[in-house]
């Protein structure tokens, strides 16, 4: 039951990490889409947490927004990679 919780809390920080960085970098989901090679509907049930993002889309996030994946899990509060 403690591991079932702990992935919900992982994936719901992860989708939270990457809405925030692209409404911080003011990109819309159809751009998100476009880079990743998706369609828009697709990116937003990712981003929702309807449907679990395949690690090639994670990378791809983790290099346009030059941040880790521990960051966008929430295993690191830093934002950008490579600021240790």
């Amino acid at each position: 039951m403690i591991m079932k919780q702990e992935y919900q809390n992982t994936r719901n920080c992860l989708y939270a990490h990457i809405r925030t960085l692209r409404k911080h970098e003011h990109i819309t989901q159809e751009q998100m889409a476009q880079y990743l090679g998706i369609s828009r509907r697709t990116y937003a049930n990712y981003e929702r947490g309807i449907h679990a993002m395949p690690v090639e889309i994670l990378v791809s996030i983790t290099e346009m927004f030059n941040t880790s994946l521990d960051y966008l899990v929430g295993r690191d509060s830093e934002h950008r990679a490579g600021n240790r």
